[in-house]
């Protein structure tokens, strides 16, 4: 039987920013919290469950594991006060490179349970402080593990594929030009960072790719047309990207390229450092052994996989596409995502009940799975009645305005 894993991001109401849909909203999570103590499901840890793959450690009745990526500010906030309120625990991995400098823990849901702060004034937007996750990890509610150094995307050719614009979604372009200010990505405006105009070239997952430097020259160049031509406003006009196109290919017919990329040997010296770098700040601040490592964005190879276990960490994650999948071993962690029902261009995730039919079901008994399709049915339904009432509100509204 393979012990489900499963997968929460961002534990927030806000979903208005670029990876929106990765943020389960507070009640729900709370919801998917009480309702697993309620059916006696208990969380265990990464530990746990490599030593029970690999030497049979015994496990209580209903063991599952509960993870969060990328290390936001919401799961101090709202994640660990509520796993705390119903006696569950659970793994963030963190980048070290995203984590925030607070020297003392932001107030959570515990403070306002306390009553010294108000729910209005909780500020759960950005990202941990290594505070937090002492405070975390001496609570014995949550364990953290590595999600490697950096988290971002690198340049994998010199085909050009987009210009960096107003509204664009490539904000690793700010965090590679600033490295030192990607903690405050998502509370700050870092479009300015890179200048409007510089050239977005095919990429790809940092730790999967051989980077390519461009020539900044061609960069520097286009910054100057766009500046010249109103900067931001530049990007009004129909056609501005056929206009950086017949740019580029004008100052690329006068002037030869200088880029390259990395070699072998540094490009294996780079995914060293990510891997191995990582897990040795989070050691290092936190005064505990890291084993465990997920991969960012699922991004990784064989080179990278080497590497791993040639630093030492036990296992790490499968992506949704790997086929091992199918029958994960002791070295690789196999995890799905917190149950989500696509509606239009949104992910409405699913309520507690919804989440331990699943849990059921991916053990392999038969009621549960049906249990799971009538109660998306119910979903959709209830959806759908949702979507027809505002619907006809709006045209009697309109009807009532003409």
């Amino acid at each position: 039987m393979i012990l489900p894993v499963v997968m929460y991001h961002s534990i927030s109401d806000n979903s208005q920013w670029l990876w929106g849909h990765l943020a389960c909203p507070v009640k729900v999570f709370e919801d998917h919290a009480r309702t697993l103590a309620e059916w006696g499901f208990t969380t265990i840890s990464l530990d746990d469950l490599y030593r029970h793959a690999c030497h049979g450690y015994a496990l209580p009745k209903n063991p599952v594991v509960l993870t969060f990526d990328d290390g936001y500010l919401d799961n101090w906030v709202y994640a660990f006060p509520i796993l705390n309120r119903y006696g569950l625990q659970g793994t963030i991995f963190v980048n070290p490179e995203f984590v925030d400098p607070s020297d003392k823990p932001r107030p959570n849901l515990d403070d306002v349970t306390a009553g010294t702060v108000r729910m209005s004034d909780l500020n759960s937007t950005g990202f941990l402080s290594w505070a937090e996750m002492r405070a975390m990890e001496a609570a014995g509610v949550m364990d953290i593990q590595s999600h490697a150094m950096a988290h971002t995307w690198y340049f994998a050719s010199d085909r050009i594929v987009d210009w960096h614009h107003p509204g664009d979604s490539y904000p690793w372009l700010a965090w590679n030009a600033r490295p030192e200010r990607k903690y405050l990505w998502l509370s700050e405006d870092q479009s300015l960072f890179v200048p409007w105009g510089a050239p977005v070239y095919e990429h790809e997952k940092a730790l999967i790719v051989r980077r390519y430097f461009p020539d900044p020259k061609l960069t520097d160049w286009l910054a100057q047309q766009v500046a010249s031509q109103g900067g931001e406003s530049f990007f009004a006009q129909r056609d501005w990207r056929g206009v950086l196109t017949h740019w580029s290919a004008q100052y690329q017919s006068q002037y030869p390229l200088d880029g390259r990329w990395e070699s072998d040997e540094e490009y294996q010296a780079r995914i060293r450092y990510e891997v191995g770098a990582s897990k040795e700040v989070i050691e290092a601040n936190l005064r505990k052994r890291v084993n465990f490592l997920c991969w960012p964005g699922g991004g990784y190879n064989e080179t990278a996989e080497r590497v791993a276990r040639e630093i030492g960490y036990l296992a790490v994650t499968l992506s949704s596409r790997d086929p091992r999948r199918v029958a994960p071993d002791p070295e690789h962690i196999k995890r799905w995502g917190a149950p989500t029902l696509p509606v239009g261009r949104k992910n409405l995730y699913r309520d507690g009940r919804y989440l331990v039919y699943r849990l059921h079901c991916q053990r392999g008994e038969p009621l549960y799975c049906l249990g799971c399709k009538l109660l998306t049915v119910r979903d959709i339904l209830s959806i759908r009645a949702q979507q027809a009432v505002e619907f006809f509100t709006a045209r009697l509204a309109r009807n009532s305005a003409a």
